[in-house]
This record gives structure tokens, sequence and C-alpha cells, in this order.
């Protein structure tokens, strides 16, 4: 039996940047390096994209406890399962039993975004510039990693500036890049 989901601008926009070339490859750099959330980061990317501006300490904190508990009991438990397939049983007769927990994995990490959209309060700002909409990204996820106590290195923002440039593909690489680069002079 198949889940429905309601439709939703951030699981759209997640989708689309994710599925770049170069993004599942960042991503996971930074999941594994610092044990980030990605879905959060993916939201910090889409709230400042899709004009909502920078979140406030309050707003973070009310995001990262709405999905903390979800995202450490479901989502992350489901992937170190599936890591290294599902001994002892052999694989032919456990890999089409994987797939399907491939799929429960992305219902999981769907049910994880809708749970992240569902903290968002405030209004669009559909006018703001894209060069403003990627600062306030790049703001919301530096914010995000000063509350991991992350301090981003050149790898973090070239890695950053991957999945920024798959996201604001109206910029220009560079443009997108310095501005990684910016979050890592000041970490």
């Amino acid at each position: 039996m198949a889940l429905e989901f309601e439709d939703h601008p951030f699981w759209d926009y997640s989708i689309r940047v994710y599925r770049t070339d170069g993004v599942p490859a960042a991503c996971l750099v930074l999941q594994e390096k610092h044990q980030i959330d990605v879905n959060v980061m993916l939201f910090c990317s889409w709230v400042g994209h899709s004009g909502h501006g920078v979140m406030n300490g309050d707003e973070l904190t009310r995001t990262l406890d709405a999905v903390s508990q979800w995202h450490d009991d479901i989502v992350r438990a489901v992937r170190q399962h599936l890591k290294g397939g599902l001994p002892p049983a052999p694989e032919s007769l456990s890999d089409a039993l994987r797939r399907r927990i491939l799929k429960l994995e992305v219902d999981c990490e769907h049910t994880e975004q809708l749970m992240l959209a569902g903290t968002l309060a405030r209004k669009s700002d559909e006018a703001l510039a894209p060069e403003r909409r990627a600062a306030d990204a790049l703001a919301n996820i530096a914010n995000y990693f000063s509350r991991r106590d992350i301090a981003a290195d050149g790898e973090d923002g070239d890695q950053l500036a991957i999945i920024l440039g798959a996201a604001f593909t109206e910029l220009e690489s560079g443009q997108v890049a310095s501005m990684c680069g910016g979050l890592v002079a000041t970490a």
C-alpha cells in the first residue's frame, strides 16, 4: 500500500535540488562529517529560497525540536539498518525486501519534510531578488551549523556551493561559491 502525501513546495524543491549532479554526494559528505540532518539543511535552504527570509533563534529551535526525535528514532534507524544489506538473509532473498525498505526510508524522509514545513509560520516575500534569497538560505544554514557547533571549513563551503548552486540556478556558480566561501571565512 503506497502512502499518499499532500503536495508541498518544500518536497518539490528538495527533489529538484537533490536530483542535481553532485548534490547527493555533497549532502552525504556534510552528513557524515558533521552528523547533520540533511532534511533540516535543505529546509534551511528552502526557507531562504522561497522568500521566507532568515529564521530567528526561536524559529530554528522550533524547527529542530519538531523533528529531532523522528529523525533520530525513525529516519536514522531505517538508514542504519540498510547499511550492509540485510544479513543474515542471503542477498537473493533480501534484495526485494531491501528495495521496499528503501521506499519506506523515502517515505520517512517525506514525512520529516512535511513536519519541518509545518513549523514555518512566516509569509513569503516573492519580490526578493535571487541574490537576497541565496544569502538568506546560506544564513539559515549557517545558523543551523552554529547551533550544531560546526565550524565550516573549505570543504564544507565547496559542498554547500554545490547544493546551493543547484538551488539557485539563476545565479552564476562563481557567485554562489563566493557566498559559501564567506560562510567559511566567518566560521
